[in-house]
């Protein structure tokens, strides 16, 4: 689901009007006004592409010429309809300025429609497969997940809540399970270190292969960021760069008089 802790939030801000087009740059504020919307608008699973068009332009404004992108990515089969939960589930796995622990909560929060903090067998299984399908699409690699493999993650998940599948489980419980199991044998409060390619193979959806050439290509990435100068530090250049030239000007006046 990403590799990131929380960003502070004027770092957060700073990266999305740098790239507003570029979907990975939107945190939970874009996110959240998107969701947010979809419910007020009282939308279908899915719309046509003309009206995903315009409900992203009026949630997110500045990054409404992503929705070429989202839209190419997410109807792979030129369907004009766009599953927008299942673009959702896509931007939230692969938000670059959100925490790992963001994202597992508000996957929940996408299916948990009546906003119990609960959510049944079905809407999980239905969460599980928009989420694996919208890691396959936002990648462009891997494979589309079965109904059966889903089916076993669900019955997982609800094993290990201790919970028969006609009763809900909560929040805690799926949070747990993710905690628990997708960590890769790390400590508790480590799955910041989780990659979206690791996150893959993790649930059998990409091939080792492609999931090393996408670690590969994201460690390229970071690497060919020029190194952001902190706020603060700009500051101090700045206020260092009026003092010299306020000598300047003054050893100027000393000469002249």
């Amino acid at each position: 689901m990403g590799a990131l802790e929380s960003m502070p939030e004027e770092d957060v801000v700073e990266q999305f009007q740098e790239g507003p087009t570029m979907f990975e740059n939107w945190g939970p504020t874009q996110i959240n006004n998107l969701h947010s919307l979809y419910i007020a608008e009282n939308h279908d699973f899915g719309i046509t592409c003309t009206e995903f068009t315009v409900l992203l332009a009026s949630a997110i404004p500045e990054g409404k010429v992503a929705g070429h992108r989202l839209i190419k990515t997410f109807d792979c089969e030129a369907s004009n309809m766009v599953d927008v939960l299942e673009v959702l589930c896509g931007l939230v796995v692969s938000s670059e300025t959100s925490s790992i622990d963001w994202k597992i909560s508000k996957i929940f929060d996408l299916f948990d429609f009546d906003k119990t903090d609960q959510i049944t067998y079905d809407e999980l299984f239905i969460c599980m497969f928009s989420c694996l399908r919208s890691m396959v699409r936002v990648v462009g690699k891997g494979i589309e997940p079965e109904d059966s493999d889903v089916e076993k993650i669900a019955d997982e998940i609800f094993l290990k809540a201790d919970r028969e599948p006609t009763l809900p489980i909560k929040k805690s419980e799926f949070v747990g399970w993710v905690h628990s199991e997708v960590n890769f044998g790390q400590k508790k409060g480590q799955l910041k270190k989780i990659t979206l390619p690791q996150l893959m193979l993790k649930f059998d959806v990409i091939e080792e292969d492609d999931a090393k050439d996408l670690e590969q290509d994201r460690l390229l990435k970071i690497a060919s960021k020029p190194a952001k100068v902190k706020k603060k530090d700009r500051k101090k250049s700045h206020h260092a760069g009026h003092r010299k030239d306020s000598k300047k000007v003054e050893g100027i006046v000393s000469v002249s008089g």
